[in-house]
């Protein structure tokens, strides 16, 4: 979180969860979202002399549930070529009530993607929806093109981990 890599593996997860920041320096303690701790790669919201204090994370919800896939070069570095992070929480009926999904390595900091929730909430998690989602990902995008993954080949991926994470988070949620 505090090196601000775009590639970082717990931001996502945490961005997902709608994680808080605890933040502790010369002026006090403040608590801002995960989210806005990075601003861009190498860089952070931290001012002189603060510290990331501890990681805020609320009582979760009943029949919620989270998810992170990541995908890495086999044969180079262990760093995410791209990740996903989802989070739901559904009703009885097995119908997503709130969502969060999160891209990382898909831009120059984690991206929190809205309209990618939006193609969940509302709905049982079926082939619509999920294709939806994976479309969105894949739209929301901004990455790089280097020798880990091509612009295109990242895009392809965010849709595919953030579709399959978000099957992992409905079951674990007790969706069916």
């Amino acid at each position: 979180l505090c090196n601000a890599s775009p590639a970082a593996d717990s931001v996502p997860a945490l961005v997902a969860a709608g994680a808080k920041a605890l933040v502790a320096g010369p002026s006090g303690k403040r608590t801002i979202a995960v989210e806005a701790v990075p601003t861009g790669p190498g860089r952070t919201s931290l001012a002189k002399g603060e510290i990331v204090e501890a990681i805020l994370l609320d009582k979760r919800a009943p029949r919620s549930g989270d998810a992170y896939l990541r995908f890495i070069p086999r044969t180079e570095m262990d760093i995410a070529v791209v990740s996903a992070g989802v989070n739901l929480t559904l009703d009885e009926q097995g119908v997503v009530k709130s969502a969060r999904v999160a891209l990382g390595a898909a831009a120059p900091t984690v991206l929190l993607v809205d309209e990618a929730a939006e193609a969940l909430i509302g709905r049982k998690l079926d082939e619509a929806a999920l294709e939806r989602l994976a479309k969105v990902c894949a739209g929301a995008c901004r990455p790089i093109d280097d020798k880990r993954g091509t612009i295109e080949f990242r895009r392809k991926v965010a849709g595919v981990l953030a579709r399959r994470a978000a099957t992992t988070a409905y079951a674990r949620a007790g969706g069916k």
